[in-house]
Protein backbone atom coordinates (compact mmCIF):
# COMPACT_ATOMS: atom_id res chain seq x y z
CA UNK A 1 0.00 0.00 0.00
CA UNK A 2 1.16 3.53 -0.81
CA UNK A 3 0.50 6.47 1.48
CA UNK A 4 0.07 9.63 -0.62
CA UNK A 5 0.75 12.59 1.67
CA UNK A 6 -0.49 15.97 0.47
CA UNK A 7 1.72 18.84 1.65
CA UNK A 8 0.42 21.80 -0.28
CA UNK A 9 -1.27 23.84 2.46
CA UNK A 10 0.00 27.28 3.42
CA UNK A 11 -1.42 27.44 6.97
CA UNK A 12 -1.73 31.23 6.98
CA UNK A 13 -4.11 31.16 9.96
CA UNK A 14 -1.17 29.95 12.06
CA UNK A 15 1.08 32.91 11.25
CA UNK A 16 3.68 33.91 12.44
CA UNK A 17 4.93 30.37 13.11
CA UNK A 18 3.59 29.02 9.81
CA UNK A 19 5.25 30.81 6.88
CA UNK A 20 5.60 30.30 3.14
CA UNK A 21 9.07 28.83 3.66
CA UNK A 22 7.91 26.51 6.46
CA UNK A 23 4.12 25.96 6.43
CA UNK A 24 2.29 24.51 9.41
CA UNK A 25 2.83 20.84 8.58
CA UNK A 26 6.60 21.29 8.90
CA UNK A 27 6.78 23.32 12.15
CA UNK A 28 6.47 22.25 15.78
CA UNK A 29 2.99 23.30 16.86
CA UNK A 30 2.28 20.75 19.57
CA UNK A 31 5.61 20.33 21.32
CA UNK A 32 7.32 17.37 19.70
CA UNK A 33 7.29 15.92 16.18
CA UNK A 34 5.86 18.12 13.43
CA UNK A 35 2.45 17.34 11.96
CA UNK A 36 4.14 15.94 8.85
CA UNK A 37 6.32 13.65 10.94
CA UNK A 38 3.30 12.51 12.94
CA UNK A 39 1.49 11.70 9.68
CA UNK A 40 4.36 9.53 8.47
CA UNK A 41 4.60 7.68 11.78
CA UNK A 42 0.84 7.20 12.00
CA UNK A 43 0.66 5.47 8.62
CA UNK A 44 3.85 3.41 8.91
CA UNK A 45 2.00 0.32 10.27
CA UNK A 46 -0.05 0.02 7.05
CA UNK A 47 2.17 1.59 4.37
CA UNK A 48 4.95 -0.05 2.35
CA UNK A 49 5.87 3.10 0.45
CA UNK A 50 5.10 6.80 0.28
CA UNK A 51 4.57 9.48 -2.33
CA UNK A 52 4.95 13.02 -1.00
CA UNK A 53 3.26 15.72 -3.09
CA UNK A 54 4.56 19.11 -2.04
CA UNK A 55 5.73 22.48 -3.27
CA UNK A 56 9.03 22.71 -5.08
CA UNK A 57 10.46 24.88 -2.28
CA UNK A 58 9.73 22.29 0.41
CA UNK A 59 11.32 19.15 -1.02
CA UNK A 60 14.45 19.21 1.17
CA UNK A 61 12.44 20.06 4.29
CA UNK A 62 10.03 17.19 3.63
CA UNK A 63 12.88 14.78 2.88
CA UNK A 64 14.71 15.61 6.13
CA UNK A 65 11.57 15.19 8.22
CA UNK A 66 10.57 12.00 6.39
CA UNK A 67 13.97 10.50 7.15
CA UNK A 68 13.52 11.37 10.83
CA UNK A 69 10.02 9.84 11.05
CA UNK A 70 9.87 6.89 8.64
CA UNK A 71 11.09 3.33 9.18
CA UNK A 72 14.69 2.79 8.10
CA UNK A 73 14.96 2.21 4.38
CA UNK A 74 11.38 3.30 3.65
CA UNK A 75 10.66 3.80 -0.05
CA UNK A 76 9.59 7.35 -0.85
CA UNK A 77 9.09 9.39 -4.00
CA UNK A 78 8.47 13.13 -4.32
CA UNK A 79 6.24 14.96 -6.77
CA UNK A 80 6.98 18.67 -6.72
CA UNK A 81 4.31 21.15 -7.76
CA UNK A 82 5.49 24.60 -8.92
CA UNK A 83 2.02 25.95 -8.07
CA UNK A 84 -0.93 24.43 -6.23
CA UNK A 85 -3.95 23.22 -8.22
CA UNK A 86 -5.90 21.76 -5.28
CA UNK A 87 -6.21 18.14 -4.19
CA UNK A 88 -7.64 16.36 -7.25
CA UNK A 89 -4.68 17.14 -9.55
CA UNK A 90 -2.19 16.34 -6.78
CA UNK A 91 -3.76 12.93 -6.23
CA UNK A 92 -3.99 12.31 -9.98
CA UNK A 93 -0.27 12.93 -10.45
CA UNK A 94 0.55 10.47 -7.67
CA UNK A 95 -1.84 7.78 -8.91
CA UNK A 96 -0.47 8.05 -12.45
CA UNK A 97 2.95 7.12 -11.03
CA UNK A 98 1.60 3.85 -9.56
CA UNK A 99 0.39 0.49 -10.85
CA UNK A 100 -3.36 0.43 -11.39
CA UNK A 101 -3.94 -2.22 -8.70
CA UNK A 102 -1.95 -0.38 -6.02
CA UNK A 103 -4.08 0.51 -3.00
CA UNK A 104 -3.46 4.06 -1.81
CA UNK A 105 -4.25 5.92 1.37
CA UNK A 106 -4.49 9.67 0.78
CA UNK A 107 -3.88 11.83 3.85
CA UNK A 108 -3.33 15.51 4.55
CA UNK A 109 -0.07 16.32 6.31
CA UNK A 110 -1.37 18.96 8.69
CA UNK A 111 -4.01 17.26 10.87
CA UNK A 112 -3.68 15.69 14.30
CA UNK A 113 -5.20 12.32 15.26
CA UNK A 114 -5.09 11.31 18.91
CA UNK A 115 -6.52 7.79 18.85
CA UNK A 116 -3.96 5.86 16.82
CA UNK A 117 -5.59 2.46 17.36
CA UNK A 118 -9.01 3.63 16.17
CA UNK A 119 -7.38 5.33 13.21
CA UNK A 120 -5.56 2.17 12.14
CA UNK A 121 -8.77 0.14 12.36
CA UNK A 122 -10.50 2.71 10.16
CA UNK A 123 -7.55 2.80 7.76
CA UNK A 124 -7.49 -0.98 7.36
CA UNK A 125 -11.24 -0.94 6.74
CA UNK A 126 -10.94 1.86 4.17
CA UNK A 127 -8.18 -0.07 2.39
CA UNK A 128 -10.38 -3.20 2.34
CA UNK A 129 -13.10 -1.08 0.70
CA UNK A 130 -10.52 0.24 -1.76
CA UNK A 131 -9.51 -3.28 -2.76
CA UNK A 132 -13.22 -4.02 -3.32
CA UNK A 133 -13.31 -1.25 -5.93
CA UNK A 134 -14.71 1.55 -3.76
CA UNK A 135 -13.59 5.14 -3.37
CA UNK A 136 -13.60 5.25 0.42
CA UNK A 137 -13.54 8.31 2.63
CA UNK A 138 -13.21 8.62 6.38
CA UNK A 139 -16.40 10.02 7.93
CA UNK A 140 -15.68 11.61 11.29
CA UNK A 141 -18.45 11.20 13.84
CA UNK A 142 -19.43 14.80 14.70
CA UNK A 143 -19.05 15.72 18.35
CA UNK A 144 -20.87 19.05 17.93
CA UNK A 145 -22.66 20.99 15.15
CA UNK A 146 -19.61 22.42 13.39
CA UNK A 147 -20.35 24.92 10.62
CA UNK A 148 -16.79 25.08 9.25
CA UNK A 149 -16.65 21.56 7.81
CA UNK A 150 -18.35 19.82 4.93
CA UNK A 151 -20.50 16.79 5.76
CA UNK A 152 -21.06 13.37 4.22
CA UNK A 153 -24.56 11.92 4.34
CA UNK A 154 -24.26 8.14 4.69
CA UNK A 155 -26.55 5.54 3.17
CA UNK A 156 -27.04 1.99 4.44
CA UNK A 157 -24.19 -0.48 5.00
CA UNK A 158 -22.84 -2.76 2.31
CA UNK A 159 -24.36 -6.17 3.01
CA UNK A 160 -24.67 -9.62 1.42
CA UNK A 161 -22.69 -10.01 -1.78
CA UNK A 162 -21.77 -6.31 -1.61
CA UNK A 163 -20.20 -6.63 1.86
CA UNK A 164 -16.59 -5.53 2.19
CA UNK A 165 -14.29 -8.48 2.87
CA UNK A 166 -11.69 -7.78 5.55
CA UNK A 167 -13.42 -4.69 6.95
CA UNK A 168 -12.77 -4.27 10.68
CA UNK A 169 -15.40 -1.57 11.17
CA UNK A 170 -18.67 -0.75 9.33
CA UNK A 171 -18.58 0.54 5.75
CA UNK A 172 -21.54 2.62 4.59
CA UNK A 173 -22.67 3.89 1.23
CA UNK A 174 -22.64 7.59 0.37
CA UNK A 175 -25.97 9.32 -0.14
CA UNK A 176 -24.57 12.83 -0.67
CA UNK A 177 -21.88 15.34 0.12
CA UNK A 178 -23.04 18.55 1.80
CA UNK A 179 -21.38 21.95 1.85
CA UNK A 180 -20.50 23.77 5.05
CA UNK A 181 -23.89 24.32 6.72
CA UNK A 182 -25.37 27.10 8.79
CA UNK A 183 -25.85 26.48 12.50
CA UNK A 184 -29.42 25.19 12.32
CA UNK A 185 -28.56 22.80 9.48
CA UNK A 186 -25.48 21.54 11.32
CA UNK A 187 -27.61 20.86 14.39
CA UNK A 188 -30.07 18.88 12.26
CA UNK A 189 -27.19 16.84 10.81
CA UNK A 190 -25.88 15.90 14.24
CA UNK A 191 -29.39 15.02 15.45
CA UNK A 192 -30.07 12.85 12.39
CA UNK A 193 -27.09 10.62 13.18
CA UNK A 194 -26.22 9.75 9.57
CA UNK A 195 -24.02 12.73 8.75
CA UNK A 196 -20.26 12.77 9.22
CA UNK A 197 -17.57 15.41 8.99
CA UNK A 198 -15.61 15.16 5.76
CA UNK A 199 -12.04 14.49 6.88
CA UNK A 200 -10.18 14.87 3.58
CA UNK A 201 -8.74 11.33 3.91
CA UNK A 202 -9.42 8.71 1.25
CA UNK A 203 -8.55 5.17 0.15
CA UNK A 204 -8.89 3.60 -3.30
CA UNK A 205 -6.76 1.84 -5.85
CA UNK A 206 -4.83 4.05 -8.23
CA UNK A 207 -6.71 2.51 -11.14
CA UNK A 208 -10.16 3.07 -9.64
CA UNK A 209 -9.39 6.73 -8.99
CA UNK A 210 -8.09 7.25 -12.54
CA UNK A 211 -11.07 5.41 -14.06
CA UNK A 212 -13.46 7.74 -12.26
CA UNK A 213 -11.37 10.77 -13.19
CA UNK A 214 -11.53 9.70 -16.84
CA UNK A 215 -15.29 9.38 -16.48
CA UNK A 216 -15.97 12.68 -14.75
CA UNK A 217 -12.93 14.93 -15.41
CA UNK A 218 -11.25 13.75 -18.63
CA UNK A 219 -9.57 17.10 -19.28
CA UNK A 220 -7.99 17.06 -15.84
CA UNK A 221 -6.70 13.52 -16.33
CA UNK A 222 -5.28 14.26 -19.77
CA UNK A 223 -3.47 17.35 -18.50
CA UNK A 224 -2.13 15.51 -15.44
CA UNK A 225 -0.89 12.65 -17.62
CA UNK A 226 0.95 15.14 -19.86
CA UNK A 227 2.43 16.89 -16.84
CA UNK A 228 3.76 13.69 -15.32
CA UNK A 229 5.20 12.56 -18.65
CA UNK A 230 7.12 15.84 -18.79
CA UNK A 231 8.67 15.22 -15.38
CA UNK A 232 10.88 12.11 -15.49
CA UNK A 233 12.07 10.56 -12.24
CA UNK A 234 15.41 12.01 -11.12
CA UNK A 235 18.17 10.16 -9.29
CA UNK A 236 16.77 11.33 -5.94
CA UNK A 237 13.34 9.82 -6.79
CA UNK A 238 11.87 13.26 -7.44
CA UNK A 239 9.61 14.41 -10.27
CA UNK A 240 9.50 18.19 -10.76
CA UNK A 241 6.37 19.22 -12.67
CA UNK A 242 6.95 22.01 -15.18
CA UNK A 243 5.08 25.20 -14.37
CA UNK A 244 3.32 25.43 -17.73
CA UNK A 245 2.16 21.83 -17.46
CA UNK A 246 0.87 22.42 -13.94
CA UNK A 247 -0.98 25.55 -14.97
CA UNK A 248 -2.73 23.56 -17.71
CA UNK A 249 -4.34 21.18 -15.19
CA UNK A 250 -7.83 22.36 -14.15
CA UNK A 251 -7.79 23.20 -10.44
CA UNK A 252 -10.35 21.47 -8.24
CA UNK A 253 -10.70 19.53 -5.01
CA UNK A 254 -11.23 15.77 -5.01
CA UNK A 255 -14.66 16.33 -3.44
CA UNK A 256 -15.97 18.61 -6.17
CA UNK A 257 -14.14 16.98 -9.05
CA UNK A 258 -14.89 13.37 -8.23
CA UNK A 259 -16.36 12.23 -4.93
CA UNK A 260 -19.62 14.15 -5.33
CA UNK A 261 -20.10 12.67 -8.82
CA UNK A 262 -18.94 9.06 -8.44
CA UNK A 263 -21.31 6.17 -7.70
CA UNK A 264 -18.44 4.15 -6.19
CA UNK A 265 -18.22 6.12 -2.96
CA UNK A 266 -18.10 4.54 0.50
CA UNK A 267 -17.72 6.07 3.94
CA UNK A 268 -15.98 4.56 6.96
CA UNK A 269 -17.47 6.13 10.10
CA UNK A 270 -14.86 6.68 12.79
CA UNK A 271 -14.05 8.53 15.98
CA UNK A 272 -10.29 8.99 16.02
CA UNK A 273 -9.58 12.13 18.04
CA UNK A 274 -9.21 14.22 14.86
CA UNK A 275 -8.42 17.92 14.77
CA UNK A 276 -7.57 19.89 11.64
CA UNK A 277 -5.60 22.43 13.74
CA UNK A 278 -6.85 25.25 11.59
CA UNK A 279 -6.34 28.06 14.10
CA UNK A 280 -4.44 29.03 17.22
CA UNK A 281 -7.60 28.39 19.21
CA UNK A 282 -7.51 24.78 17.97
CA UNK A 283 -3.85 24.52 19.01
CA UNK A 284 -4.76 25.78 22.49
CA UNK A 285 -7.50 23.18 22.86
CA UNK A 286 -5.25 20.25 22.02
CA UNK A 287 -2.07 21.20 23.90
CA UNK A 288 -1.41 20.15 27.50
CA UNK A 289 -2.35 22.71 30.16
CA UNK A 290 -0.79 23.72 33.47
CA UNK A 291 -2.69 24.23 36.70
CA UNK A 292 -3.90 27.63 35.50
CA UNK A 293 -5.16 26.26 32.15
CA UNK A 294 -2.24 27.83 30.31
CA UNK A 295 -0.96 25.94 27.27
CA UNK A 296 2.66 26.92 26.94
CA UNK A 297 6.25 25.86 26.52
CA UNK A 298 8.74 26.06 29.37
CA UNK A 299 9.46 29.76 28.82
CA UNK A 300 6.19 30.99 30.38
CA UNK A 301 6.09 32.46 33.87
CA UNK A 302 2.40 33.06 34.67
CA UNK A 303 1.51 35.35 37.55
CA UNK A 304 -2.26 35.33 38.16
CA UNK A 305 -2.64 34.53 34.47
CA UNK A 306 -4.85 31.76 33.13
CA UNK A 307 -6.22 30.27 29.93
CA UNK A 308 -3.39 31.57 27.75
CA UNK A 309 -1.54 29.97 24.84
CA UNK A 310 2.13 30.94 24.72
CA UNK A 311 4.63 29.70 22.13
CA UNK A 312 8.03 31.33 22.54
CA UNK A 313 11.10 31.51 20.34
CA UNK A 314 13.27 31.23 23.45
CA UNK A 315 12.47 34.39 25.37
CA UNK A 316 11.17 34.23 28.93
CA UNK A 317 7.51 35.29 28.71
CA UNK A 318 5.96 36.73 31.87
CA UNK A 319 2.18 37.20 31.95
CA UNK A 320 0.70 39.20 34.81
CA UNK A 321 -3.01 39.41 35.45
CA UNK A 322 -4.08 38.58 31.90
CA UNK A 323 -6.34 35.77 30.78
CA UNK A 324 -7.24 33.97 27.54
CA UNK A 325 -4.55 35.46 25.33
CA UNK A 326 -2.73 33.98 22.37
CA UNK A 327 0.94 34.97 22.45
CA UNK A 328 3.00 33.59 19.55
CA UNK A 329 6.60 34.82 19.53
CA UNK A 330 9.09 34.29 16.71
CA UNK A 331 12.47 35.99 16.17
CA UNK A 332 11.02 38.56 13.77
CA UNK A 333 7.31 38.81 14.62
CA UNK A 334 5.03 38.72 17.64
CA UNK A 335 1.31 37.94 17.58
CA UNK A 336 -0.89 38.86 20.53
CA UNK A 337 -4.65 38.48 20.37
CA UNK A 338 -7.57 37.21 22.40
CA UNK A 339 -8.54 33.57 22.32
CA UNK A 340 -11.63 33.25 20.17
CA UNK A 341 -10.30 35.78 17.66
CA UNK A 342 -7.60 33.66 16.04
CA UNK A 343 -9.57 33.37 12.78
CA UNK A 344 -8.75 37.06 12.32
CA UNK A 345 -5.06 36.19 11.88
CA UNK A 346 -5.75 35.69 8.17
CA UNK A 347 -6.78 39.37 8.03
CA UNK A 348 -3.39 40.33 9.46
CA UNK A 349 -1.69 38.19 6.82
CA UNK A 350 -3.65 39.92 4.06
CA UNK A 351 -2.61 43.30 5.48
CA UNK A 352 1.04 42.22 5.46
CA UNK A 353 0.69 41.04 1.85
CA UNK A 354 -0.51 44.50 0.88
CA UNK A 355 2.37 46.19 2.72
CA UNK A 356 5.93 46.97 1.78
CA UNK A 357 8.83 44.59 1.31
CA UNK A 358 9.56 44.55 5.04
CA UNK A 359 6.03 43.33 5.76
CA UNK A 360 6.02 40.80 2.91
CA UNK A 361 9.29 39.35 4.21
CA UNK A 362 7.37 38.18 7.31
CA UNK A 363 5.08 35.88 5.29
Amino acid sequence: MTNIILCGGAGTRLWPLSRAASPKQFVDLLGGPTLFERTVRRNAPVAERWIIVTGAAHRDLAAAQFAAAAPAGAAVDYILEPIGRNTAPAIALACLALPADEAVLVTPSDHEIRDADAYLRAARTALAAARAGKLATFGLEPSYPETGYGYIEAAGPFEGRAAIAGAETPVLGVASFREKPDRATAESYVEAGRYYWNSGMFAFTAGAFLEELERHQPAMLAAARKALAGAPVQADRTRSILRGDMEAIPADSIDYALMEKSDRGAVVPCSIGWNDLGSWDAIYEIRAKDGQANAADTHLLPITASGNLVISSGKRVVLIDVDELLVIDTPDALLVTRRGRSQDVKNAVETLKAGGEEDKALL
